[in-house]
């Protein structure tokens, strides 16, 4: 907790929710890219168009973020997604996502897939799952990575999943996606520095510029001294992150004081819950 009275991850949850826009899907692939999604539903964009983690369930009420989400989010939902229905959404722009990048370059390709030569990688990650799909429905692509390193913000992907820079596509005719905004838990940067370069579009409270460069993997362009501060979340914000959206505190497993321990607690806590809860259904439905 910052001494503003809120933690980072509340600044974070904040900012994301700045880049949704209404009329469309907004989707989270971290849980704090699926909780800005929510706060952006209920103070901002109140027609998102939310989705379940599968995306079968379309359209549901802002719920507090739980384990069991998947059903959790069905019981409000308006209707089911099949996956045709869900990749005709994309292809017509309707997705807004961030996605929780690997690797981040210089030009804003990204690697979730592998670490190391594919041949022979150092790590097998997820695949690049939907990231080459999205590129050719979304009008841009923004990454929440969750710790600012020389290994995750590299001069050049080891494996590209998402284009940076537009690629000379030739007589496609389509343009994939662009780069949007990056976030981590040092700044928020964009990809509209010179030659469509990652550049510093905010530091967050505390952070300086030498500290960001020493934990990127290549030159940033010095913003100078007047650098914004990422904006701090407003009291407002903060209420429904607290007390709508996440009263059980599940932003923590993305913080640094993550651990299995802290894991082990919130779902402890949540099996309690909802074992109190379907005694007290029992308890009313034998009244």
């Amino acid at each position: 907790m910052t001494e503003a009275g809120f933690a980072l991850e509340e600044l974070l949850i904040a900012r994301m929710a700045k880049e949704y826009r209404g009329g469309r899907m907004g989707v989270g692939a971290t849980i704090l890219a699926d909780l800005s999604a929510r706060l952006a539903k209920a103070l901002y964009v109140p027609d998102l168009f939310l989705t379940t983690i599968s995306r079968a369930a379309a359209d549901p009420q802002i719920h507090a973020k739980t384990f069991s989400d998947e059903w959790a989010l069905d019981e409000s939902a308006t209707m089911a997604l099949g996956w045709e229905e869900m990749f005709r959404l994309i292809a017509h722009q309707k997705l807004q996502i961030w996605i929780g990048s690997v690797q981040i370059d210089r030009f804003g390709g990204s690697n979730i897939s592998v670490i190391g030569d594919w041949e022979r990688p150092r790590a097998q990650l997820i695949g690049a799952r939907g990231i080459p799909d999205d590129l050719w429905g979304c009008e841009t692509l923004n990454y929440h990575i969750r710790k600012h390193t020389p290994k995750s913000f590299v001069e050049k992907v080891d494996f590209v999943c998402g284009f940076g820079k537009s690629p000379d596509l030739g007589s496609v005719g389509v343009q994939p996606a662009a780069p949007g905004v990056v976030i981590s838990d040092l700044g928020v940067f964009d990809f509209n520095g010179a030659d469509g370069a990652m550049r510093v579009v905010s530091l967050h409270p505390g952070v300086d510029f030498a500290k960001v460069q020493e934990m990127t993997g290549f030159e940033l362009a010095d913003p100078g001294p007047d650098v914004p501060v990422t904006e701090a979340p407003t009291a407002e914000e903060l209420h429904i992150i607290r007390n709508v959206i996440d009263p059980s505190g599940m932003r923590r497993l993305e913080s640094n004081e993550a651990t299995p321990a802290l894991f082990n607690e919130l779902w402890a806590r949540e099996l309690q819950n909802s074992k109190a809860g379907a005694d007290a259904s029992r308890k009313a439905a034998s009244c």
